[in-house]
């Protein structure tokens, strides 16, 4: 069964080990690992150098580094927005637990009180929130 090579690209900066998609004739494809030498004595390396020039291989793994490190940096920014999604959600569940709590609730400290909805970190809410918390408390008694 005859096959093509396709997409060769380099997998050491010696150039000698190229990793090439074989397709056959029935379309299956495979991924293959080919080692060379200079003396071209690889079969398979040789006939990858007389359809590809090194060139195009270099251009290759350009192009396919070049979208690596594409997608690793989405990765990152997706992974940053997540964080920051994270945290906000976290930040507002803790403003809506401080204001379940009936004390928080029905006090009339209307400045701590938004201080608590203004809170930028969960422990601004927790600080704001026992601050409130101790005032209602001695109010009480």
């Amino acid at each position: 069964m005859t096959r093509k090579m396709q997409n060769p690209y380099w997998a050491d900066k010696e150039k000698l080990h190229v990793i090439v998609e074989f397709v056959y004739e029935d379309g299956n494809k495979q991924i293959a690992s080919i080692v060379g030498d200079e003396e071209l004595s690889n079969p398979d390396y040789a006939e990858l150098m007389e359809k590809y020039t090194i060139e195009h291989i270099d251009a290759n793994t350009k192009k396919r580094n070049d979208e690596r490190h594409h997608r690793i940096r989405q990765n990152q920014e997706r992974q940053k927005i997540d964080k920051q999604r994270a945290t906000q959600e976290m930040l507002f569940a803790a403003k809506l637990d401080a204001f379940e709590i009936d004390a928080i609730k029905n006090s009339n400290n209307k400045q701590l009180k938004s201080k608590i909805r203004k809170a930028k970190t969960p422990l601004e809410v927790t600080a704001y929130t026992v601050m409130l918390l101790t005032l209602e408390e001695t109010n009480v008694e």
